[in-house]
């Protein structure tokens, strides 16, 4: 599966235009790259101008507006092309002065072709204008790069420093922190998987091995925002070695979690908790030798996981702070002989 991605290429040579040179000549042109985009995790640098009165009134139609892209490779590599973006996520489209966007760069004459590769990708934004947005862009970026860590079937994501140019109102720039989601279908590729597009499974029919993983992946970072059924803030994928029921779970969307901690999110009152800080195990039961199997998988990447985020280097320090104290206070829990008796199996779905 591949992704398409912008490219300036001189009109003579055919070569990435290097700007240091003559800008005279220079057609767009897109250059098709493979998942190797999310290898890396030095932030991306990527400009989009666009007119922001028109993103806020299209946002709420569900709407493409055009926008140009540039993406700096390097000192003297400038990438850029006329792409899209469109608005997404139900809360977020509605709380948010600048919501999360799908990023469109294909054609709109080419979307009918039948080409195979990935052109839309999923863009996670500060929301609004202040530094505490950007501190939850951070937090939930690494959310994402824990799982990671406990699993390759999960979604990667790439750091981005972004800079908005408002064409609107006279080129006035704000710069801000966001990251990009993997595709789902290039996922899916990259674990030799097949994308599952129904709402009708529940946990009974997921790997128990993958589902338990996740749920208690979702314990420790204070989710309870999540369900298989209806697939509401998890994909499900089928991987080939665990038979036509092998089904897969794959959590996203961490901004109503209590690692991330928003002020805007609040747990249902049906959890019987008062904030997401405050931890439910929400998975199916399982036998003991199973929980602890999970857990201990888990706890075998502690170090990894303390170390992602205290050697991250674009997050303030108390936040980091936080983050560590919330993780370490789960990793303290589990390390109970009876965590498993008297935490999991006390809440556990039957």
């Amino acid at each position: 599966m591949l992704l398409i991605i912008p490219v300036a290429y001189g009109q003579e040579s055919g070569e990435a235009y290097d700007t240091e040179g003559s800008e005279e000549g220079v057609v767009q042109d897109t250059l098709i790259t493979g998942a190797d985009l999310f290898d890396g995790t030095d932030p991306l640098h990527i400009t989009l101008a666009l007119d922001m009165k028109e993103y806020l009134k299209s946002k709420y139609r569900e709407e493409y507006i055009p926008v140009e892209l540039t993406y700096q490779v390097n000192d003297s590599l400038i990438l850029n092309r006329s792409v899209r973006i469109r608005a997404r996520g139900n809360f977020r489209r509605e709380h948010c002065y600048l919501a999360p966007f799908w990023l469109n760069i294909q054609n709109p004459e080419d979307e009918d072709s039948g080409q195979q590769e990935v052109s839309k990708v999923k863009i996670v934004t500060h929301c609004r204008n202040n530094s505490q947005y950007n501190n939850y862009v951070l937090r939930e970026y690494l959310a994402y790069r824990v799982f990671n860590l406990l699993s390759p079937v999960s979604f990667r994501v790439r750091l981005i420093r972004m800079t908005y140019v408002d064409t609107g109102r006279k080129g006035k720039k704000t710069e801000h922190w966001a990251f990009m989601i993997e595709p789902e279908e290039m996922m899916a590729e990259r674990v030799n998987g097949l994308v599952i597009k129904r709402d009708d499974l529940g946990m009974r029919l997921m790997e128990p091995v993958a589902m338990t993983r996740v749920a208690l992946f979702m314990y420790m970072i204070g989710n309870p925002d999540y369900s298989v059924t209806g697939r509401h803030n998890i994909k499900i994928l089928g991987l080939k070695d665990f038979g036509v029921n092998g089904y897969t779970p794959v959590p996203y969307d961490f901004d109503y979690s209590g690692l991330v901690n928003t002020y805007y999110a609040v747990p249902s009152e049906k959890l019987g908790i008062s904030s997401v800080r405050e931890r439910i195990f929400l998975g199916l039961c399982r036998e003991e030798a199973q929980f602890q199997a999970a857990v201990d998988s888990i706890g075998s990447c502690r170090v990894e996981i303390l170390e992602l985020i205290n050697t991250f280097q674009y997050l303030e320090e108390k936040e980091k702070s936080d983050m560590i104290g919330y993780l370490e206070s789960y990793f303290e829990e589990a390390s109970s002989p009876r965590f498993v008796s008297r935490t999991l199996i006390s809440t556990c779905r039957d």
